[in-house]
């Protein structure tokens, strides 16, 4: 019978992996669409010498969930970049710490993240839209906010797998 950390464990990486696969088929549809309007934009303008009205904007939006999809997904596969010169110096008694009190400053830095995208995003104007063709941000910022609470997480995950972990390996730790 497996213990409940291995059910618990299981569960976690389980729904953590149906997430990020979800950002990342919105991601990649969100680069193939990137791709088709740059294509269809760079082919109107420059074949037929009649730019689209808006194209930019379709791009930008396109592009911001492309990186929504990115960081969500990205954290999932430690994608991101880090630096790892504390363990050369001072070893594993120390990052046990360090790991920690970072991991805490990020669930604290993408939680606000996401806090602003979901409530502060377009201020208190209204008029929170694109130049040509009047799209609204606010569902393109809240999707934002979504990829960073996932962010966020994901830090949380390895916060409670490092301090389960703290007098031995953190699986978590980046690899050399």
């Amino acid at each position: 019978m497996p213990s409940t950390d291995t059910v618990q464990k299981s569960f976690a990486d389980k729904f953590i992996g149906l997430a990020a696969g979800g950002f990342a088929v919105v991601g990649g549809i969100g680069v193939v669409a990137l791709m088709l309007i740059t294509l269809v934009g760079v082919f109107w303008r420059y074949a037929l010498n009649n730019p689209i009205f808006g194209i930019g904007d379709l791009s930008v939006m396109t592009l911001t969930i492309v990186a929504a999809s990115a960081v969500a997904f990205g954290a999932t596969k430690q994608a991101h970049v880090s630096v790892n010169i504390i363990t050369i110096f001072f070893g594993r008694n120390i990052t046990r710490f360090t790991d920690a009190v970072m991991r805490l400053a990020a669930i604290l830095i993408t939680g606000l993240a996401a806090y602003a995208l979901f409530t502060k995003a377009c201020g208190f104007e209204k008029a929170c839209i694109t130049e040509n063709l009047s799209l609204e941000h606010r569902n393109f910022y809240r999707f934002l906010g979504v990829g960073m609470a996932f962010y966020m997480l994901i830090f949380v995950t390895q916060l409670l797998i490092g301090l389960r972990h703290f007098n031995g390996i953190d699986p978590n730790e980046p690899d050399e």
